[in-house]
């Protein structure tokens, strides 16, 4: 996996109310890897945390630090979340958690996603390149209509871009979601995630379809094993 190598892209940022948008921003956060800032209640201390997950109405923290926050977030103290990278900053407040939750003995906390949040220049998550030749890196997306089998060209914490062999047009919608898309480069990752199909383009000369996929949902543990993937080629790719 020495060949991976890494794509940068950035937009402009804004300040958001709508909840496709809040829940974008979130994914931001999460697909950078970020310690986000949290002030609870009236607490005099500095807390961190890690955001593992985000769907459409919510969002799930993990590894909060210092422990000493732990009864704070069970017992439903509002709180603060704040983070800066590179010129990114988001902070939404009155958060409150709804759900506690606990994989192999890791606590975890599932928050709704805020009405309103403040927020500034959004930069998309690094993409990493996968070689192409022989089965390094497959893709399958299960559709009603029958499955689709290809190549991953790139990937990230928030989704992926593959090229597919097509004898006919299978006339993806779009923003066609695909409950079920298997990834599987050998013996370093295998996912079975939910995706949205936000671009295709089909070549009629070549008979091949890219699409640009992004990750909707997947299972907490397939989850930290793509951000552990992801930490692995961003070290690969790092330059000496």
């Amino acid at each position: 996996m020495s060949e991976a190598t890494i794509i940068h892209g950035r937009r402009a940022g804004q300040f958001l109310s709508d909840r496709t948008e809040i829940a974008r921003a979130f994914r931001v956060f999460r697909d950078h890897c970020l310690v986000v800032k949290l002030q609870i209640g009236t607490a005099d201390a500095d807390f961190s945390a890690s955001i593992l997950e985000v769907t459409a109405t919510q969002f799930v923290l993990e590894d909060i630090r210092p422990r000493t926050s732990l009864p704070l977030l069970r017992a439903g103290t509002p709180f603060s979340l704040a983070a800066r990278l590179d010129g990114i900053y988001g902070r939404a407040d009155e958060l409150r958690v709804v759900e506690i939750g606990e994989d192999r003995g890791v606590p975890y906390f599932v928050v709704p996603l805020p009405a309103q949040m403040l927020y500034h220049q959004r930069r998309r998550a690094p993409r990493f390149r996968l070689p192409l030749e022989g089965d390094a890196a497959r893709i399958t997306l299960h559709r009603a209509e029958r499955a689709l089998e290809g190549a991953l060209v790139d990937i990230s914490s928030g989704g992926c871009r593959a090229v597919f062999d097509v004898v006919n047009d299978p006339k993806l919608a779009p923003n066609e979601v695909v409950a079920r898309c298997d990834i599987n480069i050998p013996n370093l990752l295998v996912l079975d995630v939910a995706t949205t199909i936000r671009y295709h383009s089909l070549s009629k000369q070549t008979g091949q379809l890219t699409c640009g996929l992004e990750f909707a949902s997947m299972a907490l543990p397939h989850r930290r094993r793509l951000e552990r993937f992801i930490a692995k080629l961003a070290r690969l790719s790092a330059p000496a």
